[in-house]
């Protein structure tokens, strides 16, 4: 039996059922979280919608790297699913390699629980504050590192393979020698 382990981030509910899976999920982009770890002293921030195209045609195809270590990648896009009101989910399956396995450890300990994305900004404009903010984007990979731009970009949930070693008793010695015959007339 799979215990359901549930966790609510505002108005987003993540329920993890199986947890046989290399699966990492979260907000990949918060909508109208400004950010100033980028280049753009005024700060920047993703607008909603402004994934959406760039999704519907490489979505899955969208790779996920190790804090953006383009050399080799450690997951790849399996869904996504834009919130109006927060962000842009995505869920992600991690590589049965060693580098998969180092992120999924890492992911367990918390030292890797942002996301971060690499993308080409295809419509800008400013903000009423001065900030740039990404109307349409064309996202070209996402990474799992332990320092986002977004505060609001996070890994949410993980499904991991559960290793269960039973301990069984030892085996009872039996003796498989053939039974003596018994004849009715020896008594």
């Amino acid at each position: 039996m799979n215990d359901i382990v549930c966790a609510t981030f505002g108005a987003l509910e993540l329920r993890v059922a199986d947890p046989s899976e290399r699966i990492v999920e979260g907000l990949v982009v918060p909508w109208n979280e400004t950010s100033f770890l980028t280049p753009d002293p005024k700060g920047e921030r993703f607008m909603a919608g402004s994934l959406t195209r760039s999704i519907g045609e490489r979505g899955d195809r969208i790779k996920l790297f190790h804090a953006h270590d383009h050399g080799r990648a450690v997951g790849r896009a399996l869904a996504w699913k834009p919130d109006h009101e927060l962000g842009c989910w995505a869920q992600f399956r991690i590589a049965a390699t060693p580098p998969g396995d180092d992120v999924l450890a890492e992911v367990g300990e918390g030292m890797l629980d942002a996301f971060s994305v690499g993308f080409r900004p295809v419509r800008t404009r400013r903000g009423g504050d001065g900030a740039r903010e990404i109307v349409e984007a064309a996202l070209h990979e996402v990474s799992i590192a332990p320092i986002g731009a977004y505060d609001g970009a996070r890994v949410l949930a993980v499904r991991t393979p559960v290793t269960v070693a039973p301990t069984l008793p030892p085996m009872p010695e039996v003796n498989l020698d053939p039974l003596p015959s018994f004849v009715w007339g020896d008594r």
